[in-house]
């Protein structure tokens, strides 16, 4: 009887005794889980079998929207770097074998290779730009001091025009000396205005040299974190594995052949309007390069290099050499664009030449120059999911 009461005793100090600490093999959690599996009863108020999923929607799309948010200052080093990205991963897969399979260092050397052969001569040439520029725009101060004025408006008057033309330029008010005295003043408000922009210049070019950083470091992310980050990007696309390969196939076409159109594009019309200034006697390695630049803007990029010197050449009485520039610049500049960069982009992107024309013109007027990029990428993309789109429905 005695030996049954201590059992007893011995049993019920066992269950009253606090329970061991979390280390000890021998304790048994009363807790249910806290995680993804069974959720007691007690953990959760009246309103989470009716809101849980809204409010954690919510929550995901308050998150996406801040990081978005903090993301948005380099959304252009982003989208560049993730092109970069997808056009170096052929690349990236023949070096990793050669560098022992380490994704850190073929990361690296691309990364730096990015830097040295396309970061570096494009602020090279934008340097040379605008020194050059700054040439012919003191050329210019002098021409207009030593009369070049004045012998324009004698060549427009000796172009005889008709009655009703020269009537017409006879009632508009001018005097030399009065023109004079408001290019000066334009000249003073100019030069305060350069003063203003001056004291931003800093300002402007670390905002350009974090632009830069950010685009590489980004790279060197997308290319050392490949396969995590499609990995990532598969796991939220609700996207099946065969149309977010044939997004994937688009967008590398597109971008391809719109890099090769624009530089193909740039590099022929560069070639061909530094060929036309030569014959006509103006230097043209300056203004080759400069229409390689000015070959970025649709329609009007060339026109701001070949209507000045048309007009010049006419001032100078060089009529002959106007002419031919005049024609060169139509007839052989324009259809060098018109044929080249569509070539490139049409077919790899599978987008009609209209359609081409409005995506790049569109591109350039929402997202400025980068539109060139943007706006055949988006416009190909946009027609691929309309052909999913087409596609699931036919299915379902």
């Amino acid at each position: 009887m005695t030996e049954k009461v201590i059992k007893d005793d011995a049993k019920h100090a066992a269950t009253d005794a606090p329970s061991a600490p979390p280390g000890d093999a021998e304790t048994v959690d009363v807790h249910p889980a806290r995680g993804c599996g069974d959720t007691g009863a007690e953990e959760v108020g009246p309103l989470h079998e009716k809101f849980y999923r809204p409010f954690l929607l919510l929550v995901f799309i308050g998150a996406v929207a801040v990081l978005l948010a903090l993301l948005w200052p380099f959304r252009h080093s982003i989208f560049l770097a993730a092109i970069l990205a997808l056009l170096l991963a052929p690349l990236r897969k023949r070096m990793l074998p050669v560098f022992w399979g380490s994704r850190l260092v073929t990361a690296a050397l691309l990364s730096t290779a990015t830097l040295l052969f396309i970061v570096l001569p494009t602020a090279t040439l934008i340097v040379i730009l605008a020194n050059e520029a700054g040439t012919v725009i003191e050329a210019g101060a002098h021409w207009f001091n030593d009369g070049g004025m004045a012998i324009l408006l004698d060549w427009f008057n000796s172009l005889g025009l008709p009655g009703w033309l020269q009537a017409i330029v006879n009632k508009i008010p001018f005097d030399p000396q009065e023109l004079k005295t408001s290019l000066v003043g334009a000249a003073g408000g100019v030069g305060k205005g350069i003063l203003s922009i001056g004291r931003g210049f800093a300002g402007q070019m670390t905002s350009f040299l974090a632009q830069v950083v950010m685009l590489l470091l980004f790279l060197f992310y997308f290319l050392a974190e490949a396969e995590r980050v499609v990995k990532g990007l598969r796991r939220l696309s609700p996207l099946r594995r065969c149309q977010e390969q044939e997004l994937a196939e688009r967008l590398k076409m597109v971008t391809r052949s719109i890099l090769a159109g624009g530089v193909a594009a740039g590099l022929s019309q560069g070639l061909a309007t530094a060929l036309g200034l030569w014959i006509v006697g103006i230097d043209a390695l300056f203004w080759g390069m400069v229409a390689i630049v000015a070959s970025l803007v649709p329609i009007i990029g060339l026109a701001l290099i070949h209507i000045p010197f048309v007009l010049y050449l006419f001032a100078q009485g060089s009529n002959g050499k106007a002419a031919f520039l005049l024609c060169w610049w139509l007839l052989v500049v324009s259809t060098v664009d018109n044929v080249v960069r569509p070539f490139f982009i049409s077919g790899s992107a599978q987008l009609p030449l209209l359609m081409i024309f409005v995506s790049i013109v569109g591109g350039v007027l929402l997202f400025g120059p980068l539109g060139i990029i943007y706006g055949p990428v988006a416009m190909s993309l946009c027609l691929v999911v309309f052909q999913l789109f087409i596609e699931s429905q036919k299915t379902t």
